[in-house]
């Protein structure tokens, strides 16, 4: 008993940090290397419509300087020509969390006169969620062709100590899958 306490411990502690993202299947050429690549540049990101938010730009900038910081420590510089290219393509949508009603849990039939009854099953919002997907594609800026494509996605959680920290830690993961 005494040593199955701290296993378990452990092993709930492990589970409670699991992020609440998965990475995607990474798509790439067989010939690809990352240290073939001297240098690096990002695409415009061109975005507009209700959907942007007030803080758009400053969090594509916190994206960048992630990318920028992780692709540095693997050997590659930024510069006005580079010899990849970075896209980012992110996409965030809000989605509805449901519930089907039950008879036993949801209320009695309604009475509808000359003994009818009736009960219907319905779909009633529980809550509300934010869910994300980041993905980058690579492009060989001689021949303007993709040779790697990664990404994440998972729910957007509402209250986050840091969102740069965040940011980091799944572009880190992204880039380390790179050959």
């Amino acid at each position: 008993m005494k040593k199955t306490l701290p296993l378990l411990c452990f092993v709930s502690l492990i589970t409670a940090c699991n992020p609440s993202y998965k990475l995607l299947k990474v798509k790439k050429e067989n010939t690809f290397r990352l240290a073939d690549y001297p240098t690096y540049g990002f695409y415009d990101i061109e975005a507009k419509g209700d959907t942007v938010s007030r803080n758009f730009e400053k969090n594509v900038g916190i994206i960048k300087d992630a990318i920028a910081k992780n692709l540095q420590t693997r050997g590659l510089d930024e510069a006005r020509d580079p010899s990849l290219k970075i896209n980012i393509a992110l996409n965030v949508q809000e989605q509805l969390q449901t519930r089907q009603t039950d008879f036993q849990t949801d209320g009695l039939p309604r009475y509808m006169g000359q003994r009818r009854y009736s009960w219907k099953s319905e779909e009633v919002v529980t809550g509300k969620y934010r869910e994300g997907t980041i993905v980058i594609d690579l492009v060989d800026a001689a021949n303007n062709r993709m040779v790697w494509q990664g990404g994440a996605s998972g729910i957007i959680p509402e209250k986050t100590k840091s969102f740069t920290e965040d940011i980091n830690q799944v572009i880190s993961e992204i880039v380390a899958r790179m050959p």
